[in-house]
């Protein structure tokens, strides 16, 4: 494969172009692992009681959707793809959904409000650049509040490639239904080492990791709760 000249780059036009077939394979239920991994992450953001949520990549809406039937709480949306955002608002017009590039956020994070209970990052964090996103995440938080990051678990991401941090492809064959044709999309494979260091390198600290696994014990997800380092 050629090396990448700008795999960042190359990942925000995957999600553009896959944009349709995303929205597509998450109403129609593709992605068995979202049974579990979905639950995971509304258990974790209700048991911290939030009351006002920040979703960084929220794609078409349904965290925010969930959590503010079950909940009652205030949340905000952001997503760099306006289909995404469109299929957000169109699902959900009394909801406040906003498009806006991560890269845009790092810069000014304090257009999206806050402060926050609780900013999640939903199987949303792929770039190399995590870091900085972190730590714009952090800035939103209220002073008890914690971001919640749901990723590939790397034991099982990890799959036959060697077990260290870097650039891997997602073809999207596992979700892809008869006809469609997804662009790959590039994105950073981190060991469970990386992940704590993205962490510690944000300004945050980890406070709890969840596993949440397959009814035969394979992880499927890492979920993890950070706060800021006081």
């Amino acid at each position: 494969m050629p090396e990448r000249t700008d795999p960042a780059a190359d990942l925000e036009h995957a999600w553009r172009a896959n944009a349709g077939l995303w929205i597509r394979a998450v109403r129609d239920g593709r992605i068995a692992s979202r049974a579990v991994t979905d639950a995971a992450i509304l258990d974790a953001v209700a048991g911290r009681r939030a009351r006002r949520l920040l979703d960084l990549g929220c794609g078409e809406g349904w965290l925010v959707r969930r959590m503010v039937a079950e909940t009652g709480c205030a949340a905000v949306g952001i997503d760099g793809s306006a289909d995404l955002i469109a299929a957000a608002r169109a699902a959900d017009p009394d909801g406040d959904y906003h498009r806006l590039a991560f890269a845009d956020f790092v810069a000014a994070p304090e257009t999206t409000g806050g402060p926050y209970d609780a900013v999640i990052l939903n199987f949303a964090l792929f770039d190399e650049a995590a870091p900085d996103l972190l730590a714009a995440a952090a800035s939103r938080l209220a002073p008890a509040g914690a971001v919640l990051l749901q990723t590939l678990h790397p034991w099982t991401a990890a799959g036959a490639d060697d077990y260290r941090d870097g650039w891997r492809t997602e073809s999207f064959a596992g979700i892809a239904a008869a006809g469609e044709a997804w662009a790959p999309m590039p994105w950073y494979f981190r060991t469970l080492e990386g992940w704590t260091a993205v962490i510690r390198d944000a300004g945050l600290t980890l406070a709890d990791l969840r596993e949440p696994r397959a009814a035969d014990g394979a992880p499927l997800s890492l979920l993890m709760v950070a706060g800021r380092t006081a």
